[in-house]
């Protein structure tokens, strides 16, 4: 009723019903609070303004929390890196003659059994750079130090033997022209045989050289 004047008692009758209703249905107490006390909407949402309760908007029940996620799965750490060989050097390490000659005679070897590959198989067993090794090759003296095929030594010819002179007519019979035909026959051999002992000797020499440079 218009010009009607409420008490405190019968606002706080019309504020707890409309807040009771609204927390069991979620919202319409005022709505209905208007109705049931015939007070105007505007009305009971002043009081329950006053009241410090919501008016206009009802009461949403609280949202459930969310589950929370479930941790992710630590990655699992990557296995380290297989630790180099000990024969691998780091780099700026100077280098005995002793361990060139090793890298060299590996090289050597590996390239007469194999034909080739001895330098760049050489720099992953001691883990010497390819630049260094050719440089080592090269002060050694062996030929061919790039990672190209590699010529496999060959062994030296054996000398021919030397042909035997002709026996003189005169030498060997019975009928013999005499000592001095086989003087000259001698001397001859001997000339022959020096000859070949000089080319046996060079031979030597360099079968040695070769020898050596391995």
């Amino acid at each position: 009723m218009k010009g009607v004047r409420y008490t405190d008692a019968q606002k706080q009758e019309v504020v707890d019903f409309a807040t009771s209703y609204n927390a069991t249905n979620g919202r319409g107490g005022q709505s209905k609070a208007s109705e049931k006390f015939n007070i105007s909407q505007l009305t009971v949402a002043t009081w329950l303004k006053a009241a410090g309760a919501p008016a206009l908007k009802s009461i949403k029940a609280p949202k459930a929390a969310k589950a929370p996620k479930a941790p992710k799965a630590a990655k699992e750490p990557k296995a380290p890196e297989a630790a180099k060989a000990a024969s691998k050097v780091k780099p700026g390490t100077r280098y005995t003659p002793e361990q060139k000659k090793a890298v060299t005679d590996f090289v050597v070897a590996y390239n007469v059994e194999n034909g080739r590959g001895g330098s760049s198989t050489a720099v992953k067993k001691f883990g010497v750079s390819p630049l260094t090794v050719i440089a080592w090759l090269k002060a050694a003296g062996v030929k061919g130090s790039s990672n190209k095929a590699k010529k496999i030594v060959k062994a030296p010819k054996e000398p021919k033997a030397p042909k035997v002179a002709k026996a003189d007519k005169n030498v060997g019979g019975v009928t013999s022209g005499g000592s001095s035909a086989k003087l000259s026959s001698m001397l001859s051999l001997s000339g022959q045989i020096d000859k070949v002992e000089a080319e046996l000797a060079t031979l030597k020499a360099k079968f040695s050289s070769l020898k050596a440079s391995l």
